[in-house]
């Protein structure tokens, strides 16, 4: 088991891509805290799944947004737990109407939004952490494509994911030899983000990956695994892209 004995805390674990985090660290032996906002019942559902593997869970609810909320979800895990030897920052805003809203519709307010969720609250979520966080530990951020690449759409969520990617960095030089650091770069994964678009758009999109099918979200759960395992311990500050060939360097 790749994380036998590790205390792993992922936002956004209630559903998507976090839970089939959440889950994969159980089957590795890891403790998690199942981090939600509003789908308390798949967070429930979660943290069964993840006790039937043995482990220790519980489902915490926190606005990432809101300082103290951020704030008292730490206090939880430290009270229950004692530490964090893996953070997952997986919690985002995904909201349709700002990924699709033209360039001239684009508000402050909606920038403050996705910001305060991707960015703001990622990195509270290491500030509150890092107390709690013993030598060897790691910290995995999530990024997304258009961030390398540009898109023609979502240049807020765009830019946030941008602002994740260099904070990745960051933090890795200044946490480095403590907390590595390091950040998945998310092509087209099969979440809710696809109910955004029509059936054709969809296929248009699926056409343009080179191996042909969106990601699944066991795929980034194996890549989570592996950035929060020692299977990448010389491995720091990294953007490490999955995307079925989709942004091809």
């Amino acid at each position: 088991m790749k994380l036998k004995g590790k205390v792993a805390v992922v936002t956004g674990s209630s559903t998507g891509n976090g839970a089939a985090i959440a889950k994969a660290f159980a089957r590795e032996g890891a403790d998690v805290v199942v981090h939600y906002n509003r789908s308390s019942e798949q967070a429930e559902k979660v943290v069964r799944a993840i006790r039937k593997e043995g482990r220790e869970s519980f489902a915490v609810k926190a606005d990432l947004s809101a300082p103290p909320e951020n704030k008292a979800m730490f206090r939880q895990v430290k009270r229950r737990l004692g530490r964090v030897d893996v953070l997952v920052n997986n919690a985002g805003l995904a909201d349709g109407g700002i990924w699709n809203a033209p360039i001239e519709s684009l508000t402050r307010d909606m920038w403050l939004k996705v910001f305060s969720v991707d960015v703001f609250g990622a990195f509270d979520c290491v500030q509150n952490a890092l107390p709690m966080m013993p030598k060897g530990s790691a910290i995995v951020n999530v990024s997304s494509t258009p961030a390398l690449a540009g898109d023609t759409q979502g240049i807020v969520y765009g830019c946030g994911k941008g602002a994740v990617l260099t904070m990745t960095k960051m933090l890795a030089k200044s946490l480095a030899p403590k907390v590595r650091v390091n950040c998945m770069v998310l092509g087209s994964i099969k979440t809710g983000w696809l109910q955004w678009f029509g059936e054709d758009q969809v296929e248009a999109l699926r056409s343009w990956i080179p191996l042909k099918r969106f990601g699944e979200p066991e795929d980034v759960a194996h890549l989570a695994v592996f950035l929060a395992s020692a299977d990448s311990a010389f491995m720091t500050g990294q953007g490490l892209v999955l995307d079925g060939g989709e942004v091809v360097d």
